[in-house]
């Protein structure tokens, strides 16, 4: 069963992402992925949108290494499929005018493209504040029918979902969590202190990196909205503790490092105070893989079922800030979902 997938964006995450599944097409394994009837090797790129000059035109095993992305190049993409000049939607402003060279190619329909193409799931992989055309790729996918993944922290689920829900398209979303981040390692942590009957009172997080996500973070608003999304989700796990957690600089040379650094401070016994702090690198492109991966799989067994909008057992489990949090548990929800035969 062939999931064909389109990019938005093809940043970072996606220059991980393709190659990832030249990896897996290789014949090597991915650690952490869900055991699902549909398997990686059958997620196919069909299509992919930019505004950059440097990778509209180029094929994705060239725009994927061409500038500003920083990830390392782990293998040789084949990918013949070539990239799209997308709409702008919405001004070009601030540090990103400074990093993106728009394309003066003629942007092309949204939707006729996913529909010619039959596109099963739509990835929004665009720069955090890229809010009208997140929304306007996720009408898109709505007109043609392609399932939407939100990647981004916009609230496309929060403001669409319903839409997608009558339509009967998945819809998942809001802002990816990684596979092994600073944020759920962070929510993580207090858990496992509350756990053993520590109570947490106050937590921070800073991250530095040397993507082009951590650099247009430097603006003001947009650090705003990550903190607010990271600092509310470590607080919907931890309710009661003070939680302050963001993205705080931008560092050249660490490329796709992240560095993470966690203060957790608390009191555990007859009151006697406990500290934990943490130093966490990871790279931020290939954090994105597995969950990524998962998701797609798990938009098109839900498309193919006709279960539209945004579940929340997935989303609360996959996103950062999710319509919703449920209490259901995710795997006895994908049991029922698989259950049902295909419409």
């Amino acid at each position: 069963m062939k999931v064909k997938v389109a990019i938005v964006g093809v940043g970072n995450v996606a220059s991980a992402l393709v190659q990832a599944l030249e990896i897996v097409k290789g014949g090597r394994s991915l650690n952490g992925l869900r055991t699902l009837p549909i398997s990686p090797e059958d997620v196919e790129v069909v299509t992919a949108f930019d505004v950059d000059k440097r990778k509209v035109g180029k094929t994705l095993g060239e725009a994927v290494f061409s500038p500003p992305n920083v990830v390392n190049k782990y293998v040789e993409v084949r990918s013949p499929v070539q990239v799209l000049r997308g709409p702008t939607w919405g001004s070009i402003e601030g540090i990103v005018a400074n990093v993106i060279e728009e394309s003066e190619e003629r942007e092309i329909d949204v939707t006729e493209t996913l529909k010619e193409l039959k596109v099963d799931v739509v990835l929004n992989l665009l720069p955090s504040g890229a809010d009208e055309a997140s929304l306007n790729y996720a009408k898109s996918s709505l007109q043609a029918g392609s399932a939407f993944v939100n990647s981004t922290p916009t609230p496309v689920a929060k403001e669409l979902g319903e839409s997608f829900r009558r339509a009967g398209v998945p819809l998942l979303g809001d802002d990816l969590l990684s596979q092994i981040g600073g944020t759920v390692t962070h929510a993580s942590l207090i858990d496992f202190l509350r756990s053993r009957g520590v109570k947490v009172t106050r937590s921070y997080q800073v991250d530095i990196a040397g993507s082009t996500e951590a650099l247009i973070t430097l603006e003001d608003w947009r650090k705003e909205v990550k903190k607010r999304v990271k600092s509310n989700y470590i607080s919907s796990k931890a309710e009661g503790v003070e939680v302050v957690a963001g993205t705080s600089d931008y560092v050249q040379f660490l490329g796709d490092r992240r560095m993470s650094y966690m203060v957790i401070e608390g009191v555990y016994s007859f009151g006697v105070p406990v500290r934990i702090d943490v130093s966490l690198k990871t790279y931020d492109g290939p954090n994105a893989v597995v969950p990524l991966l998962d998701l797609i799989r798990i938009a098109k067994l839900l498309k193919d079922r006709g279960i539209g909008g945004s579940p929340s057992p997935i989303c609360s489990t996959y996103f950062k800030s999710p319509p919703e949090n449920s209490g259901v548990d995710v795997e006895s929800y994908l049991r029922e979902v698989m259950s049902r035969t295909p419409v």
